[in-house]
């Protein structure tokens, strides 16, 4: 072999003609492979690979919280029937420490669907978006999670992948910022906000009322004063008239009496009963001149269904209770009612006849009466002895008076609610003093029972800030301010600290 070699030279034809088709042969399979290589390189990269333009980023500490916003763009599109499932997260690459954020779910068309069908309540923080094919789309991220003291030497880093019937692949990661360097906390001032409520010069109408069990013999119905609970039934009447007639601010106008019947024995018989007991009810008033000077209403209601249905809805361990609430919200007549119970629902009837039906033998009675306006100063006196008299102007006029006393002013605005639990304006009030003290809970109680104002929905944006939302926050917010709100501009400047910062 050796002797061949020395025998042809290197710039022969000879050598030129057939070493070149020889090297090109032996080179073939690594020319082939490494275009392959090139080839699949290209094709992983499209695969596996998920492009996504990062058009701004931030990290900042604000609070105890640590707030990450994205500005990203989608370029590419999602396959039919996937997602693409964007993970920020801060790292730690030291230590391994991680915290992960909620996710961003791009979606094709089918798969949108099903994730609000199916994930929705699964990842009930994430963005969910469709991604139209051939478009780029835009994605606005501002969430936050609570700070840990690793994460000062944490970057903020995305991990991707694709998901087709929850099996994920690998679409790689990359980090787009370093956590700040700590030159103290972000200061964010909120300003939660209510409403005064509109000028009332109407009159005060006010109540004194309650509800009385007296006890009559069997079939009658003369007031025996002393007959087993009456002497302390008949004192709490007393006590409601003497209430009434003893406040110097006050007119009586009238007071009304009204007096039910049990559910059992015949229709007819109870409407009498309840009539005739009732208006025993009113003589006695009168002989005893507890009412002197007052006009009497009184008025029998027969038998009391609208409390025994209450008392069934509210009281599960009721035997056989849905039978009876079917029987008793049926359209038959009273008689055919109480029949039905006792064949159909024996046991259950038994026991309403023993533990519901003496507390349906009720009489209830109200002293109506008009109140005078009053001054602050003697609002003052009035809060602290007979509040309900006194409207809602007058209770703001003096809750104002502390408005710069906190502890003061919520405890004014604590027993106004106690007085006035439904009202919109007091409410309101209520999830303001909430979200100045963190309590979100409390605030999205208060809120439910708000009307829609733009106070409710910059409140609302508020409790989404302090639940971490600060998408949504910023959402709400600017709603506010486009239904013409001033202070949702100011928390909109404040909220831009969150994302200029770096």
């Amino acid at each position: 072999m050796s002797k061949y070699k020395t025998n042809i030279r290197h710039n022969s034809p000879a050598f030129k003609s057939w070493l070149l088709p020889l090297l090109l042969f032996m080179l073939l399979p690594v020319t082939a492979s490494a275009f392959w290589s090139i080839n699949d390189n290209r094709t992983k990269q499209e695969t596996f690979d998920y492009i996504l333009k990062v058009n701004g980023s931030g990290v900042a500490v604000v609070d105890n919280n640590v707030v990450v916003s994205l500005q990203l763009t989608a370029i590419q599109d999602v396959p039919f029937s996937q997602s693409v499932v964007i993970s920020p997260e801060l790292v730690d690459t030291a230590t391994l420490h991680k915290a992960e954020l909620p996710l961003i779910f791009l979606n094709s068309r089918n798969q949108q669907v099903y994730f609000e069908r199916h994930l929705k309540n699964e990842y009930p923080d994430a963005i969910a978006l469709r991604k139209k094919n051939g478009e780029d789309l835009k994605i606005d991220y501002l969430r936050s999670v609570k700070y840990e003291p690793w994460m000062d030497h944490a970057v903020l880093n995305l991990r991707k992948a694709s998901c087709a019937c929850r099996n994920q692949k690998d679409r790689g990661e990359e980090i787009i910022e370093l956590f700040p360097k700590k030159e103290g906390p972000v200061e964010i001032q909120l300003f939660p906000v209510y409403k005064l409520p509109p000028a009332d010069n109407s009159v005060k109408v006010r109540e004194e009322k309650g509800s009385a069990y007296l006890c009559f013999v069997v079939d009658k119905w003369d007031i025996l004063p002393n007959y087993m609970d009456n002497p302390r039934e008949l004192e709490k009447i007393h006590n409601s008239i003497n209430i009434v007639k003893n406040d110097s601010n006050v007119t009586i106008k009238k007071m009304s009496i009204e007096g039910y019947a049990s559910p059992e024995g015949s229709y007819s018989h109870n409407v009498k009963l309840s009539e005739n007991r009732t208006e025993a009810l009113k003589t006695y008033l009168q002989k005893t001149g507890k009412t002197k000077g007052i006009r009497l209403e009184a008025r029998g209601k027969g038998e009391n269904w609208d409390g025994f249905l209450k008392y069934l809805r509210n009281n599960n361990q009721v035997p056989q209770r849905s039978k009876l609430l079917n029987i008793a919200t049926s359209k038959a007549s009273p008689d055919e009612k109480e029949k039905r119970m006792r064949k159909e629902a024996g046991e259950g009837y038994a026991y309403v006849l023993k533990n519901v039906f003496p507390s349906l033998r009720c009489t209830n009675y109200a002293v109506e009466y008009t109140v005078r306006p009053f001054t602050l100063e003697e609002s003052e006196v009035v809060f602290e002895t007979r509040p309900i008299n006194l409207n809602l102007n007058e209770i703001y006029r003096l809750a104002d008076k502390y408005f710069d006393n906190e502890q003061k002013y919520y405890s004014i605005m604590r027993k106004a609610y106690l007085l006035y639990p439904e009202d919109s304006y007091i409410n309101l009030t209520m999830a303001y003093l909430s979200i100045k003290k963190g309590e979100v809970n409390e605030a999205i109680n208060y809120l439910k029972k708000v009307k829609d104002c733009p106070e409710k929905t910059m409140d609302e944006g508020l409790i989404a800030y302090l639940q971490g939302d600060f998408a949504k926050a910023i959402q709400l917010v600017e709603e506010a301010q486009r239904q013409g709100l001033p202070d949702a501009t100011h928390q909109l400047e404040e909220f831009k600290k969150l994302t200029n910062n770096k």
